[in-house]
């Protein structure tokens, strides 16, 4: 039997949301070599439990008892707390796809996503001490030194020049410029937590597209993303009218339920399916000349 490789990883500098904690990527890939060795899905995880050590033995036996009663490979993952984007990516290759080939680009698509997080925390992290060391002076400077100077200035009555009272009064309000930076970002937390969250998608879509950085780069990020998804089924052989029924009735991603309803919308009234995202206004003005093209070609999966 062919040797099945294990991909070890350092868990020490990262914070885990899913159950699998640092096995989490590890997990998809083994599941996907295993089961293409000829293993069925409850022999790869009774195995893969015998491996995590770490992971609570609660966990392991739910996930078996899972499998036993007939769940598929989306719903253990989802009870392991995985992505949304991911679960549903595995469970639209159960009905019209290749899961093992979803599982090694799922796979892909963690590791790529963690060394751009590592690289960006490689990046900042140097910045960001020098501005911590900047804003500890500051307020050092603030509550020893200029005190001082204040205090001296003022028994000796000397005159000081307009340079050194306008650089004092910079200093003096730096302190406050902090404390109100530190306020708008926690403010802005508590706007999306208990307000942004609980509203409608049309609303918020609508509070994203007004704001002028998000909203360019939301459009580019939602255009790859439903590029993305559309590119998965069509290159399956799912046509577009059930693609935008499938988008239409889950419930793992609520913007992509929205976009796939208002299209289906304007498609039967009549409009082709590049006009009917063009009215949108939500994406990049290229994915529609994409579509024309694909669709003039009949190679719109490859086009996406």
């Amino acid at each position: 039997m062919k040797q099945i490789r294990f991909h070890t990883m350092n868990s020490k500098n990262l914070i885990y949301k899913n159950r699998l904690r640092m096995y989490h990527k590890d997990f998809l890939i083994r599941i996907s070599e295993m089961t293409r060795n000829g293993f069925t899905l409850y022999e790869t995880v009774a195995f893969l439990n015998t491996q995590y050590i770490e992971i609570e033995e609660g966990i392991k036996k739910e996930a078996l008892i899972l499998l036993e009663s007939g769940k598929q490979l989306s719903e253990l993952l989802d009870y392991y707390e995985y992505s949304d984007d991911i679960v549903m990516q595995i469970q639209f290759a159960e009905q019209y796809g290749d899961v093992n080939t979803s599982l090694v680009r799922c796979y892909d698509y963690l590791e790529s996503k963690s060394k751009l997080a590592s690289q960006l925390i490689k990046t900042i992290q140097y910045p960001l001490i020098l501005i911590l060391i900047f804003i500890a002076l500051i307020f050092t400077v603030n509550f020893t030194v200029l005190p001082q100077f204040q205090s001296m200035y003022d028994t000796m009555d000397i005159d000081v020049g307009i340079e050194i009272k306008v650089m004092t009064a910079i200093l003096f309000s730096l302190p406050y410029i902090i404390y109100s930076f530190i306020f708008l970002i926690i403010a802005l937390l508590l706007a999306y937590t208990f307000y942004f969250k609980k509203q409608p998608v049309a609303r918020q879509l609508k509070l994203l597209y007004s704001i002028p950085l998000i909203r360019d780069l939301y459009r580019l990020y939602i255009t790859y993303r439903f590029s993305e998804m559309l590119s998965f089924f069509l290159s399956n052989g799912v046509m577009m009218k059930r693609i935008l029924h499938i988008l239409s009735s889950q419930n793992k991603n609520e913007v992509f339920r929205y976009i796939a309803l208002k299209i289906n919308g304007k498609l039967l009234e009549g409009r082709s399916l590049p006009d009917a995202v063009k009215e949108m206004n939500i994406f990049e003005s290229s994915l529609v000349q994409f579509m024309e093209h694909g669709e003039r070609n009949s190679k719109l999966d490859k086009e996406l």
